[in-house]
């Protein structure tokens, strides 16, 4: 038997106990914190070109396998439209879909249309409650959609930076440069506004294009400042987006230029607070905004101004109503819908995500009354994202913050 003395034993134990550490180091490193692989130095990823690009070839690409059936487009999923779990949850409200849903927006005809991630389709709710598919097509994992405003058809953005235009009335996709994104359809969709990024911020510029990616001319060079324009094309056709780039202004207020389609000398409107999240009027001649500022313990304050031509930001009046302009939906020019939570907490206008899960009260606005009244019962306590008002103005659909569902409710004012 080896007999080891007791300084021998403190050394094997100090060199056992450093080659251990040193291993173990080295995995850590290894499996957690080693940088992943990339381009070298001073080249751009791949399919970047450092310009303005234009979408490529035409044509469509080949589609997604489908396996969930034999579903075409214009085929009608069911007669009554009502999905496992959906169905009348009290009086005045519905539960439309019983899983998560994104994107609604009403389309032209007065239906809701909304992408369905878990099969990757696209749908329309119709008036009498049938369900169609617009689409046999998938596209899975959309990360954002932008829908045009008179013709079913959108850009899709997805998580890796891709793009693709899409149109469900004649099935025609084309795919668009990935340096392109926060895209916004003009009123008749001739063309969308968007922001071409490059890795140069002398290479950032604010964009108009045809939706598929031709004719792209850059308006506006945005440089460092990218984050502060906001696209938004204004249902008049004057406006193209917002720029909170403006000089200071007094009490902690901002001011955002309205960025003309023709590269004119912008018009600026001074708004009394910081976090400006815009709402077109159907017709452009106004704007609900919402900014959070001291005086409201910095909470989300509605706002509404003149918004067009040389009346931009007269009229100005606020609507003590605590909420994002967002959650708000224009009926037309004079009444307005809004979800508004039933407390927000001091300092909420700088961070919303803690407070998406809150229920909202709904308030019906007329602003040749100046009435501003609540107008849901006990039974509406969801968090409401995504407002859809029906054309006859009696029911509101929206989807749920948190679970994703979809509902109507019944509105009574």
């Amino acid at each position: 038997m080896l007999n080891l003395t007791e300084n021998t034993k403190r050394i094997l134990f100090v060199v056992f106990f450093v080659l251990f550490s040193i291993a173990t180091g080295y995995a850590l490193y290894y499996f957690f914190f080693r940088p992943l692989a990339g381009p070298a130095p001073g080249q751009e990823p791949p399919g970047y070109t450092g310009e303005l690009g234009t979408s490529g070839p035409r044509g469509d690409i080949t589609p997604v396998q489908d396996d969930y059936g034999m579903l075409t487009p214009a085929d009608t999923v069911t007669g009554t439209g009502e999905q496992p779990g959906a169905g009348q949850i009290s009086s005045d409200i519905f539960l439309l879909r019983d899983a998560v849903t994104q994107a609604a927006s009403p389309s032209a005809d007065g239906n809701t249309r909304y992408y369905n991630p878990e099969d990757g389709r696209f749908y329309k709710i119709n008036a009498d409650g049938s369900i169609t598919v617009l689409s046999s097509r998938q596209f899975f994992n959309v990360d954002h959609v932008n829908w045009g405003n008179t013709a079913d058809e959108a850009i899709l953005e997805f998580p890796d930076g891709s793009n693709i235009y899409y149109s469900f009335d004649d099935q025609r996709q084309v795919t668009l440069p990935q340096h392109w994104e926060d895209f916004n359809f003009s009123p008749k969709d001739s063309q969308v506004v968007a922001k071409s990024i490059g890795l140069d911020e002398n290479n950032r510029f604010l964009i108009t294009t045809s939706p598929d990616g031709n004719e792209a001319t850059a308006l506006y060079n945005l440089g460092k400042n990218a984050q502060d324009v906001i696209p938004s094309w204004s249902p008049n056709n004057q406006v193209i987006a917002f720029s909170k780039t403006g000089s200071p202004q007094p009490d902690n207020g901002e001011q955002i230029y309205l960025l003309g389609k023709n590269n004119e000398n912008p018009a600026a409107l001074n708004v009394p607070g910081r976090g400006f999240i815009p709402n077109w009027s159907p017709t452009g001649k106004k704007i609900l905004y919402s900014v959070h500022h001291q005086r409201d313990g910095e909470r989300p304050m509605l706002w509404i101004s003149d918004a067009s031509g040389q009346d931009v930001g007269r009229n100005r009046q606020k609507m003590n109503l605590i909420t994002w302009a967002d959650k708000c939906v224009w009926a037309n020019d004079k009444e307005i819908f809004c979800a508004v939570p039933i407390e927000l907490p001091i300092g909420a206008g700088y961070e919303r995500n803690p407070f998406l899960g809150i229920p909202d009260d709904i308030y019906y606005i007329n602003l040749d009354t100046g009435v501003s009244q609540k107008i849901n019962t006990p039974e509406q306590n969801r968090p409401i994202s995504q407002p859809i008002i029906s054309q006859d103005l009696s029911t509101l659909i929206f989807t749920d913050s948190v679970t994703g569902k979809l509902y109507s409710y019944k509105l009574n004012y």
